[in-house]
């Protein structure tokens, strides 16, 4: 039993470390739960991805001008809400990790 755990424990533990190193591109901003607002601009003219930890594949691709605004924030109800130029998208409650990655 205490193997199973041991384990179980280590697999959920490296695909929680895979999260933003298993996706391609390079990491410009990033939010957990626990994040505050972190809004900024766009370092560079290009592709970003948005993605959560747990899926190699990108909520959506954004292109994006250097300068433009780019990042995360808390929404009222406390689900993170990535924003990007005037838009915004609301991830799930439970959603653990997000990343806007330059592409």
């Amino acid at each position: 039993m205490a193997r199973k755990f041991f384990f179980s424990s280590s697999l959920l533990a490296l695909a929680l470390l895979a999260g933003c190193g298993s996706q391609k591109g390079k990491t410009v901003f990033t939010a957990g739960p626990d994040s505050g607002d972190n809004v900024g601009t766009a370092p560079e003219t290009g592709e970003y991805a948005l993605y959560t930890s747990m899926s190699a594949n990108p909520t959506r691709i954004e292109k994006l001008n250097q300068g433009d605004k780019l990042g995360f924030r808390k929404s009222s109800d406390g689900r993170i809400e990535a924003v990007w130029k005037d838009q915004t998208y609301d991830f799930d409650k439970g959603t653990a990790q997000v990343y806007w990655k330059l592409q």
